[in-house]
């Protein structure tokens, strides 16, 4: 049961309030969003820019660290320092194509990462994910050790993303809840078979969430995991 940037049914998206009340609600996982400001901090925040979650405006590349403090933005290393220990993460890279924020020459959001893993000594398991397939991929070639997911969109086949993340190394998939749905019950064991996980974004129905979790998906994903949570210990005791 992964707590989608943080217990975000409860507390605002992505911010330690957030992971908090998920690791108190008794999530499995945290997943949250890394970008980098403008002083090539990693930092915690879903959208390219600060408008939608803050009072502050404007592209989070273009904020400093000092600014992006001010508006409660949480960095990577604050995030980390508190979970360590205590949940797993997933960590998704946001270097999306067409974003203000997009590096299509260096994946510094996937080195910081992997900096501020090593930096803050984390203890606990540990997957970065992306829509971005170059991201991952340079992920596992920085930190082979450290699992990799494949995000993806609304529109894709996950059994397309099976055959593409099965090929270049990656541990999960991580397609859109209905097209898991949609893809049958054989999907899960097609996933195991060719030596992968898979996951899946987001449903906040606990019989949605049970029926996957029924069927052999390996991680559910939440805005809401008290709700889910009590549904999945009423229909499995755990």
């Amino acid at each position: 049961m992964v707590a989608h940037r943080g217990a975000s049914a409860e507390e605002p998206e992505n911010t330690l309030a957030a992971f908090e009340r998920a690791v108190e609600a008794g999530a499995d996982v945290v997943e949250f969003d890394v970008r980098m400001t403008a002083d090539d901090v990693a930092v915690v925040l879903h959208d390219p820019t600060v408008d939608r979650t803050t009072p502050g405006t404007g592209a989070i590349r273009d904020l400093s660290l000092r600014e992006a403090r001010a508006l409660g933005i949480p960095t990577l290393d604050e995030v980390l320092t508190l979970l360590s220990g205590r949940i797993a993460v997933d960590i998704e890279i946001k270097n999306i194509p067409g974003e203000p924020d997009f590096d299509a020459e260096r994946e510094v959001a996937v080195e910081a990462t992997l900096a501020a893993l090593e930096a803050t000594a984390f203890v606990g398991q540990v997957i970065l994910s992306s829509f971005n397939p170059f991201s991952i991929a340079r992920s596992l070639v920085l930190a082979p050790d450290v699992p990799t997911g494949l995000l993806t969109e609304p529109t894709t086949d996950p059994r397309a993303a099976l055959r593409f993340a099965a090929e270049h190394g990656h541990s999960w998939i991580l397609p859109f809840v209905e097209r898991v749905v949609e893809a049958g019950p054989d999907l899960p064991q097609e996933t195991h078979e060719a030596g992968l996980l898979l996951g899946t974004w987001i449903t906040d129905d606990p019989a949605t969430a049970v029926a996957l979790m029924r069927g052999g998906v390996d991680a559910v994903a939440t805005n809401d995991p008290v709700a889910i949570l009590t549904a999945r210990r009423e229909a499995f005791g755990h």
